[in-house]
């Protein structure tokens, strides 16, 4: 069970980036948009290897799993479109093939709640042509050679899901059955998505250059994260829906928004890699906090104390470049087995 929500919690996360992506691309913050971009396909392959490690069925991810990937593609492909960087034709088929195969998706569900998908050898091979067609463009660079390798698998994909859909009805009880939302969401998780809107909040701030009001989002965020745990103490409701979910929402105002808020600042080589390294640090402190029973102490720093570190560095108006060394510094103390006790 762990594994399946510590799944689905990524699944999500690359739900949102999406959607993030999206807005990078459509403001034009081109190095910014790559990053989580290629974040974004990295984030499917570690969810994915982690499923296969778990080895457990999941009939959720059957579904979100390759919606998330249909997500980035279409996304980040009507973005460039917008911004004149992909032809219509181009992006009119990858999506009107994800949008047939959603609908029809959709009506099996209707009928059969129990419907499982298996996704195709074919369709793993278009997903990743094009996510890299499209990490080209990103690139500056269209290349119609790829263009048309991943328009053609694109097409037989669709013929190959037509005759051969991977449709199966599960014979036992699913993981989707057992969400129920008004079963699963309690009053602390209200405060963690509070959380979630400030670290979004924060995002969005970066990218429009409102540099100061983002710091304050962030500690915005570390106050309601206290709230949730507080609350959830004392009413004695926890769960572990709502430890996904803190999760998640720590992922992002207190992972995502970090690295963005430095990437924005400081984009050398030694500092886009140490970004990237900080935000996937996050990712493992979360892969690593889903699968261990809180003892009282954590194993590394939590991953909170990015969400309070950051905005005193800026406020304090600490040199620019020094950002990469403290974004270093944090990572490795994230991934590290220092003990440290729970601080609120």
């Amino acid at each position: 069970m762990k594994g399946r929500k510590s799944s689905l919690t990524l699944m999500l996360l690359r739900i949102l980036l999406s959607f993030i992506v999206f807005i990078l691309i459509y403001n034009s913050r081109k190095r910014l948009s790559l990053y989580l971009f290629v974040l974004t396909a990295f984030a499917a392959f570690l969810d994915g290897f982690l499923a296969k490690r778990g080895k457990s069925r999941s009939h959720l991810r059957s579904i979100v799993d390759p919606f998330a990937d249909k997500l980035l593609i279409n996304l980040a492909a009507i973005a460039l479109f917008l911004k004149g960087l992909l032809p219509f034709w181009i992006m009119i088929i990858y999506l009107s093939k994800d949008l047939l195969v959603v609908c029809g998706a959709l009506f099996v569900l209707i009928k059969n709640a129990k419907t499982t998908f298996r996704t195709n050898v074919i369709d793993k091979i278009s997903v990743f042509i094009q996510l890299f067609t499209l990490f080209t463009v990103l690139m500056g660079h269209l290349d119609y050679v790829l263009v048309w390798i991943s328009v053609v698998f694109v097409v037989v994909s669709f013929i190959v899901t037509l005759f051969r859909s991977g449709i199966e009805v599960a014979s036992y009880e699913t993981d989707l059955e057992e969400i129920r939302f008004r079963k699963l969401l309690r009053l602390p998780d209200l405060f963690t998505f509070m959380n979630i809107c400030m670290g979004l909040t924060s995002i969005l701030l970066v990218i429009n250059g409102e540099y100061f009001f983002s710091v304050f989002a962030l500690l915005f965020a570390v106050f309601f994260d206290y709230l949730d745990g507080k609350v959830a103490r004392m009413i004695k409701r926890t769960g572990d829906f709502g430890k996904q979910l803190d999760s998640m929402a720590d992922t992002i105002s207190f992972g995502v928004a970090p690295a963005i808020f430095g990437f924005s600042l400081i984009q050398t080589n030694f500092a886009l890699i140490v970004f990237a390294l900080f935000l996937f640090a996050g990712v493992l402190r979360l892969a690593r906090y889903n699968i261990m029973e809180f003892t009282g102490e954590f194993a590394g720093m939590p991953i909170t104390v990015s969400g309070i570190v950051i905005p005193l560095i800026y406020l304090a108006k600490v040199p620019v470049f020094v950002y990469p060394y403290i974004y270093l510094f944090l990572a490795i103390l994230m991934v590290s087995p220092l003990k440290v006790k729970k601080l609120f």
